[in-house]
């Protein structure tokens, strides 16, 4: 089939799948109230990589002789990392960075779960095939997936094996033809608008009893058994001008319940070993090949949000302020980061000796994963304070629209008119101050885990003997 054009892609959305919000079956995502805009969004993802202008930066020549997403390419050079970075930069930088679940980022994690085969192949060779048909699979036929991870926020602390059976989704028995999975899993963010759910990784197993909860397998959203609840959607279905963020981006985070699901045993890569299981982060480069993605995504992101502090204060013409210009500045020095920490991963890009794959540097992807769930709260309160009052006196287009010339001059800026500025202020409040916003910063404070716990979980893990002996050698009077 190979690239799919936005109207493929919506078509292939009305079929089965079980989407429930606030108490109502959702009939149909492409069209309904507060789902219609991100359905649009993901749509136009898949017709870009049609555009002339970008198609052969985005995608390239597969195996197959067909074109794919170059996020699906399996990268065995330096260059085919920086190929796919400018791949990734391209959607990224033309939507502001905020989708941060555009298909390109699972496209990535299907590739990774191939190239690490061999780990699942440790007891049945079967489960390595698996894995490889599912990204032959994904890349052949450009699926939007989603993914479920994480066990249920119940009781952290317990063993599952020492918990109320199949609250996080274990399998129940197998069968001639495959699984029976039951429990639930979190957190499908894009699941109402992907073809199908890559459900593994979390928990880490450490009780006896676990291994009904070392698990990994796909499945079509509509998978019978399966049912997604959405949290709120925070997309108030209203004018583009008024909520150009949230009208477009909305793409609900969702949690997976699996009543007795049966899953083929074809589609299951990772089953009731949890030595396999416990280690499967670490054998497919989880972090590196993922958090790629991530990092080019934060940057793109940097860069919309630095526009908008810039934009918000020449309005007014505070940007000739000192204690504003250093907000501006400090941002500028987040991206600036940022960037820096894109091309590091690239270019202390490192090759698994094992399969010949590269990925992206290690401590690069860490750097920037942990950094900037910082720089986005810092980057959005220099934004609060920038607008300052601003903000509360941005009106809604049908308002300037009935009243007209009657107020627009107390709402124009130093150099622009209220048509100008109005919208500039709206847009900035959606990234800062909507439901949307609060959603989108707690999703950045927690997009690979709590950055907290890492930094201190890196610092075990680091190789310190370099820097040990750097420290003994100055110690020593003749140590130079």
């Amino acid at each position: 089939m190979g690239l799919r054009t936005g109207e493929q892609y919506l078509a292939g959305l009305r079929d089965s799948r079980e989407i429930w919000h606030i108490g109502e079956r959702v009939a149909d995502v492409a069209t309904a109230p507060g789902f219609a805009g991100a359905a649009r969004t993901v749509a136009a993802y898949y017709d870009f990589q049609h555009d002339p202008a970008v198609h052969d930066l985005v995608t390239y020549e597969d195996q197959d002789g067909q074109r794919s997403h170059l996020s699906f390419i399996t990268p065995r050079s330096k260059d085919d990392l920086r190929r796919r970075a400018a791949a990734y930069a391209a959607w990224a930088e033309h939507s502001g960075g905020q989708l941060g679940r555009s298909p390109d980022y699972m496209n990535a994690a299907v590739m990774a779960l191939a190239a690490a085969h061999q780990h699942w192949a440790q007891n049945d060779p079967a489960l390595g095939e698996h894995a490889l048909a599912m990204y032959d699979r994904c890349r052949r036929e450009d699926i939007c997936l989603t993914h479920t991870l994480v066990t249920p926020q119940i009781d952290r602390k317990t063993p599952l094996g020492e918990q109320e059976p199949y609250l996080n989704a274990g399998v129940v028995r197998r069968t001639d033809t495959g699984i029976i999975v039951r429990g639930a899993r979190v957190l499908g963010t894009l699941a109402p608008f992907s073809d199908a759910n890559v459900s593994f990784g979390l928990p880490v197993l450490t009780g006896d009893g676990d291994e009904d909860y070392a698990l990994g397998f796909w499945c079509p959203v509509d998978q019978p058994g399966l049912r997604w609840l959405c949290r709120d959607s925070f997309d108030p279905n209203r004018s583009l001008a008024d909520y150009p963020i949230s009208g477009r981006f909305e793409e609900i985070d969702t949690v997976a319940i699996f009543d007795d699901c049966e899953i083929p045993w074809e589609s299951v890569f990772d089953y009731r070993d949890a030595r396999i299981h416990n280690t499967a982060f670490g054998a497919l480069h989880f972090t590196e090949a993922l958090g790629h993605h991530v990092i080019v995504k934060n940057v793109a992101k940097t860069r919309f949000l630095y526009g908008i502090a810039h934009l918000i204060a020449d309005s007014a013409q505070t940007n000739s302020f000192v204690n504003v210009q250093i907000r501006l500045g400090d941002i500028l020095m987040m991206l600036h980061t940022m960037e820096s920490i894109a091309v590091a991963a690239v270019e202390a890009a490192e090759q698994d000796p094992r399969t010949g794959v590269w990925y992206a540097n290690d401590g690069a992807i860490q750097a920037g994963l942990r950094l900037f769930p910082e720089f986005y709260v810092r980057i959005v309160d220099h934004i609060k304070q920038i607008g300052g009052s601003n903000f509360m006196a941005a009106p809604s287009e049908a308002t300037l629209q009935a009243l007209g010339p009657a107020v627009e001059r107390y709402f124009r800026g130093a150099g622009e008119d209220a048509d100008g500025k109005v919208p500039l202020f709206r847009l900035a409040w959606d990234v800062v101050g909507t439901s949307f916003a609060g959603r989108q910063e707690l999703y950045e404070r927690f997009f690979f885990g709590d950055s907290q716990l890492t930094k201190s979980q890196n610092y075990m893990r680091h190789d310190k003997t370099e820097a040990i002996a750097m420290v003994h050698r100055l110690l020593d009077p003749h140590g130079i």
